[in-house]
Parts: C-alpha cells; sequence; structure tokens
C-alpha cells in the first residue's frame, strides 16, 4: 500500500501522458486518511493560483474529493473557479476540467446547499464557461434526484426572466436554452422563445429550431436520454472519469487530431469538444 506521501508526490509528478492509476486507486482506498491532504492541496492553489503550475495534483484532488462528496471542499472550489477571471486563457491552467467535469464536481461536493452554485451562475463578473459548469450542476442534482423539478424550472425561470430585462452574455443565455431543453422546455417555452425574438441567444449553439424540435419531443424521451447523459452525473469513480482523457492517449488524439482538423475553420467549435472556438484551443 502506497503511503499518503507517496500518493501525493506520484499525482504530483509533471507528466500527462502517464496515467498515475495505481496512486488513485490508493488514494481511494485510504478516503479518510488522505481527505485532509487533499483539502490542503486545493486550499493552498486557491490562496496561490501561481503554484498550480508546479502542482498538478490540484487536479487529481479535485476529482477524488468529489467521488468522496467531500462537503469542505464546496467552499473552496467555488472560490477558486470564481476567481478565474473572463478571458477564455484563464481556463488552461486546469486543461479541461470547467468545460469536462465542474458541473459533476461542484454537485458531487454541494451536499444540498446550492447558495455557492447560484452564486457562480449569477455572477457576471464569473468566467462564462465557469457560469456555465454551474448551471449544469444543478441539472445533475436533479438527474440524481436531489432536486425538484419544480424548484429548478422556477429558478431557471427567474433566470430567463432576468435576462430579458437586463443585459446579458448571448452565450450565457444559449446555455440557459441548452440546459432548459435537456430538461424538456414545456413549462419555460415562452420565455425561451421571447429570448430568441429579442435576438438574446447565440445561435451558434443552439437555434430556435433546435428548441423547437425539442418541443415536438416526448418528456420521457427526454429526461430518458438526460439519464444516460455522462455530462450530466455526478463524480463517482475517479479512474473512468480520468483514465479516457486524450493526454493520456497521446498517439490516439495526434491521429484524431490528423483526421479532424481539416475540415475544421478558425471560428468553428473545436472538434475536441471544449465548447472553444478552434482559434482559440487546439490550433493553438
Amino acid at each position: 500500500m502506497l503511503t499518503i506521501e507517496q500518493i501525493i508526490s506520484t499525482l504530483n509528478i509533471d507528466n500527462d501522458s502517464i496515467f498515475p492509476r495505481e496512486a488513485l486507486e490508493h488514494a481511494v482506498l485510504q478516503k479518510e486518511v488522505i481527505t485532509p491532504a487533499l483539502l490542503t492541496i486545493i486550499d493552498t492553489i486557491t490562496e496561490d493560483p501561481e503554484l498550480l503550475e508546479s502542482n498538478p495534483a490540484f487536479i487529481y484532488a479535485l476529482y477524488l474529493l468529489a467521488q468522496f462528496r467531500e462537503a469542505r471542499a464546496y467552499p473552496v472550489i467555488a472560490r477558486y473557479f470564481r476567481e478565474l477571471g473572463l478571458e477564455d486563457e484563464a481556463l488552461d491552467p486546469t486543461g479541461d476540467t470547467v468545460t469536462e467535469d465542474l458541473n459533476s464536481i461542484l454537485a458531487s461536493v454541494c451536499q444540498g446547499d446550492l447558495s455557492l452554485i447560484k452564486q457562480l451562475i449569477e455572477d457576471q463578473s464569473v468566467n462564462e464557461y465557469v457560469r456555465t459548469a454551474a448551471l449544469g450542476a444543478l441539472i445533475i442534482l436533479y438527474n440524481t434526484d436531489q432536486l425538484s423539478r419544480e424548484s429548478l424550472v422556477s429558478y431557471m425561470g427567474g433566470l430567463l426572466e432576468h435576462c430579458l430585462k437586463q443585459e446579458e452574455d448571448p452565450f450565457f443565455v444559449a446555455t440557459l436554452v441548452c440546459n432548459a431543453c435537456s430538461i424538456y422546455p414545456r413549462e419555460l417555452y415562452l420565455l425561451l422563445d421571447e429570448c430568441f425574438q429579442q435576438d438574446l441567444v447565440y445561435e451558434e449553439v443552439i437555434s430556435k429550431a433546435h428548441l423547437e424540435d425539442y418541443m415536438k419531443m416526448d418528456k420521457a424521451t427526454v429526461l430518458a436520454e438526460l439519464k444516460e447523459n455522462r455530462q450530466y452525473q455526478l463524480i463517482n469513480n475517479v479512474i473512468t472519469e480520468m483514465a479516457w482523457w486524450s493526454c493520456f492517449h497521446p498517439k490516439a488524439n495526434a491521429d484524431f487530431e490528423h483526421d479532424s482538423t481539416g475540415n475544421v475553420g478558425r471560428n468553428d467549435p473545436c472538434f475536441c469538444g471544449s465548447g472553444k472556438k478552434y482559434k482559440k484551443c487546439c490550433l493553438q
């Protein structure tokens, strides 16, 4: 059995082409003992984000604490991502964590306390991708039967009403529409339609036709698809959540890029699924 010191040391090795499976497995087996060390890691990086470059264990700590459902990590994680900054480059130190799994991490550690998630959603000074992830956390809580439909629809309705009255980022409005569609948009349709009528939605993310397609679907079908959607699940197994990452499979990733980039324009959504434009993602 690896010691806590050995686990942390392994996770801090700056080699993102080798997946530290053994260290993570031993961390899970020693949940109670390693949790204080993981909390110290994320607290240290939150206090001084510049230390992240030399402490890659931060990323693994986020996922482990999420799997552990560690409520003490919730305010620290929320603070770190709240203070990232608005520019796209602010996401770079944590790789694809924000666009891929921050929603799941927040949902996994909040333990029913929605206050910090809602603060992230509503604060326009927060990075748009972080706000989107926080909104996705609410969908996950609904999808895992921890948040009632009535509460979620009421909250999303309030967000849409705010968007109709106050200037809001079109990308955020678009992601709000997307998330409404994912839970079946019937109750929110009039507000969603008005957002399109007022040209508030960034339609490269979702179009009015897409909304109408969802309206034609059966509610049970939409919700069944949501139940199976990997993007709307809690963090249950750090190994399966991280082992597939492209950085741990450099040859496969190189082959994929070779096959994919030929038809991707600079301003098109990046083929990697980050949500960014190609020129601001894998083209760099």
